[in-house]
């Protein structure tokens, strides 16, 4: 029988659902067969038979009437636009068997997207499980498996080509789903996240003021390229108005669940998001400003890595640093990076002619005097810096606090040519400096002495000892090697005289095996025999 008719006229209707004053008339029993829902609430009341469906019904009027189309067998449309209402609102009044239908439908459209490396795909889905639907969408699971697909995406790269919709979705999601996702990726490819969580923080977090430094400094690195996944193109009139206290959640929590991965991302943002959690008082400022101090030490080891820092920037990074340099002087090897990482930017600075005194003297105050490697960078720029016109105004007070940053007695030969004849660096620093490197260098020869009396003594008692006599000298090894003893070989024979009881034997020394010993029969190729005697044949 064909239901449809009575299902579009409503003839016979023994049942009105309605829904947003949106009345249905429809029957008892498609309803009854396939929703328990309205089995439970047909068995609860009475007729007439008159059943609203609260305002937590997701999807509403238009949604519920393709479900009405379902309860009469007539087909509904599936795809990727509905079935996150549909299965929400299926999962509302407890249909089985649409809700079995749906999450077939569901799985396919996910393996599509993951043989397609499409994350756009399971971004929609996962935008449509927001709002009424992300009661219902977490408890079919929608969400876990949106995020599940994202994480298996990223983890080819796909985060590096995000398109201009991937990231306007990525900025209106949920903070708990981006901490979701956070917690789903593997330790060891937390990488592959990162350019996702750092488009979301930006767009929440910073100022435009920000945006507008951090995007003109990536343009500057990239030039020409496409826009990477790092380069934030979301309007800002697109973005969520974000409170203090959301601001300040986000910092914390993105922070505290992507862990030590958070300091592989670029040292100016870093710096940017760790300026604005100093302003919104976090309780993750002190761990940004661990993260960024490993940056920095991490960033020497890169070609470029403190060329494309602005002056301004690095200077209020190496402050941060100065302020809390109490926590790193008990790791030798923490100060040892970062004072070659100060001593190579000032060099920089020396040769790009940038450097000011106070930044000098910031920079020269990070290291304790003591645990510097070497003063020579910064004498030299130091001597720069006092043959600098603008150095004439200085007043004595200011000229004395910057030669108090250098150690005059641990430069080396060449930095003291270099600024022996500036007449603003007093001769008496540089005599000292001389005189520090006498005394290094004499003690650097009395070691090398001791340990060349050390080896020679070592060579003694490996060499020849003689000791003599009237009758005869010997030799004598100081050594535990010892040839084997050599034993004269011999052969006894035993025979009988005639007419005689007795028996006579003798021994006779053995000339044959004797000089087998002395060349052993490997190297003989051949005997033979004569009268004369034995003969051997030798192979070289």
């Amino acid at each position: 029988m064909d239901f449809e008719k009575f299902r579009r006229t409503g003839e016979l209707s023994d049942i009105t659902v309605i829904v947003d004053k949106t009345e249905f008339k429809l029957h008892k029993f498609p309803l009854f067969t396939k929703s328990n829902y309205f089995k439970k609430a047909i068995a609860s009341t009475s007729a007439p038979y008159i059943i609203r469906l609260d305002n937590n019904f997701p999807g509403g009027a238009e949604v519920f009437n393709q479900l009405a189309d379902y309860f009469y067998s007539i087909p509904i449309a599936i795809d990727r636009k509905n079935i996150v209402p549909l299965r929400s609102a299926a999962c509302f009044i407890e249909c089985d068997t649409l809700s079995t239908l749906l999450d077939k439908h569901f799985d396919e459209i996910i393996l599509d997207a993951r043989t397609k490396y499409d994350l756009t795909i399971p971004l929609l889905l996962l935008e449509q499980c927001t709002g009424e639907y992300q009661i219902w969408a977490k408890q079919t699971h929608m969400i876990d498996k949106c995020l599940e697909c994202i994480i298996e995406l990223l983890n080819f790269d796909v985060g590096l080509q995000m398109n201009k919709f991937d990231r306007e979705v990525i900025v209106r999601l949920p903070l708990e789903w981006i901490v979701e996702l956070i917690k789903l990726c593997p330790t060891e490819s937390k990488r592959c996240i990162l350019p996702l969580v750092k488009h979301y923080v930006t767009m929440h977090v910073l100022e435009q003021n920000q945006l507008q430094q951090i995007t003109s400094l990536s343009s500057r690195k990239s030039e020409g390229e496409h826009y990477s996944a790092f380069t934030p193109v979301t309007k800002i009139e697109d973005i969520p108005v974000t409170t203090a206290d959301e601001k300040r959640t986000i910092i914390d929590e993105v922070v505290r669940i992507l862990g030590d991965a958070f300091k592989q991302l670029s040292l100016v943002w870093l710096n940017s998001i760790y300026e604005k959690a100093v302003e919104l008082k976090c309780q993750s400022e002190p761990t940004l400003l661990s993260y960024i101090t490993q940056a920095m030490l991490d960033s020497t080891d890169q070609d470029d890595g403190i060329e494309n820092i602005p002056d301004d920037v690095m200077t209020r990074l190496l402050e941060h640093v100065n302020k809390h340099k109490e926590d790193h002087i008990n790791d030798p090897h923490l100060l040892a990076k970062l004072s070659t990482l100060i001593d190579s930017y000032v060099e920089q600075l020396r040769q790009r002619g940038t450097l000011t005194s106070e930044q000098f003297v910031k920079l020269a105050s990070c290291i304790p005097k003591e645990q510097r490697n070497s003063y020579d960078s910064l004498l030299l720029a130091l001597d720069d810096l006092l043959k600098n016109e603008k150095s004439i105004q200085l007043s004595n007070a200011e000229r004395d606090e910057l030669l108090s940053q250098v150690d005059f007695s641990r430069v080396n030969e060449e930095t003291i040519v270099a600024c022996k004849n500036n007449k603003l660096i007093p001769q008496q620093l540089i005599t000292d400096a001389a005189l520090a490197l006498c005394v290094k260098l004499r003690k650097q020869l009395e070691q090398t002495r001791n340990r060349l009396h050390i080896v020679e003594s070592e060579l003694a008692k490996s060499r020849m000892t003689y000791t003599s006599s009237s009758k005869f000298r010997s030799r004598n090894l100081n050594s535990s090697f010892r040839l084997p003893s050599r034993f004269r070989t011999t052969y006894t024979n035993t025979y009988d005289l005639p007419d005689s009881s007795l028996t006579y034997s003798y021994s006779k020394y053995n000339h044959e095996a004797d000089f087998d010993y002395a060349l052993p029969s490997r190297y003989l190729s051949s005997s033979s025999s004569s009268r004369y005697g034995s003969s051997y044949t030798y192979r070289y």
